[in-house]
């Protein structure tokens, strides 16, 4: 009897242990499209943010400043000190941060958009929620900028704005349905804005600066070469 109460005892504080220490989570919805499916299980830490703050490309689950009796699952883009910017004026649409708000922009590159990102693609107001131009924002102490993955179909951060740092309750570290899709994808990336900006104009800008004989004489050879290589 004494052993079958030692292992109802260690049966219970390990079920109490692992339920403070992680939470079954089911995506409802499309706004992580891209990285996660409406219906997907997941496993988030909730102890992982005892030790740590959120960082960037974290995927968490959080309680929106607008609606306190829901949990959305979005990921953190913007950190507190960052400066942040979102100009749809570009293609595809630039996400720039300063990270810590120092040095120059950084464009973040985001591998796992499932689409061209055209929707609610200017921020940020004062809040963090969406502008009508490009509008840089220093995020301030305590708080983040959140979007889901499926930028035209999420509401996030755009929306509701800044989350702050006690609504955010988990981070999500695997999948477990579907089998076989265990994995939650690449992250985001930092790239000099100003690099990537001047990819494709060099070489239009090489041609515009050409004084005009010079111009000419380049079309010609052009136009031979073309005919040579058609004979």
């Amino acid at each position: 009897m004494r052993d079958v109460l030692e292992v109802l005892i260690i049966a219970v504080v390990l079920y109490i242990a692992i339920w403070s220490a992680l939470q079954t989570v089911r995506v409802d919805g499309e706004s992580m499209v891209g990285t996660l499916q409406n219906n997907d299980l997941l496993l988030a830490s909730k102890i992982s943010y005892y030790f740590g703050d959120p960082q960037r490309g974290d995927i968490v689950v959080l309680i929106p400043p607008s609606d306190p009796s829901k949990d959305f699952i979005k990921r953190v883009i913007g950190l507190p000190g960052d400066t942040i910017e979102i100009d749809g004026t570009h293609t595809p649409t630039a996400l720039l941060i300063k990270p810590g708000g120092k040095g120059p922009w950084q464009r973040v590159e985001e591998p796992y958009l499932p689409e061209p990102w055209n929707t609610m693609n200017f921020c940020c107001l004062p809040n963090g929620t969406q502008s009508s131009a490009p509008q840089p924002l220093d995020i301030p102490a305590g708080k983040y900028f959140v979007m889901g993955d499926n930028r035209n179909k999420s509401s996030d951060s755009r929306s509701f704005g800044l989350v702050p740092r006690k609504n955010i309750l988990a981070k999500a570290f695997i999948r477990v349905l579907p089998i076989g899709s265990f994995g939650l994808g690449p992250g985001p990336t930092l790239v000099p804005a100003a690099t990537a900006a001047l990819e494709t104009p060099v070489a239009a800008a090489v041609v515009l600066a050409m004084p005009p004989a010079l111009l000419l004489q380049w079309r010609r050879r052009r136009r031979h070469r073309r005919e040579v290589a058609a004979a």
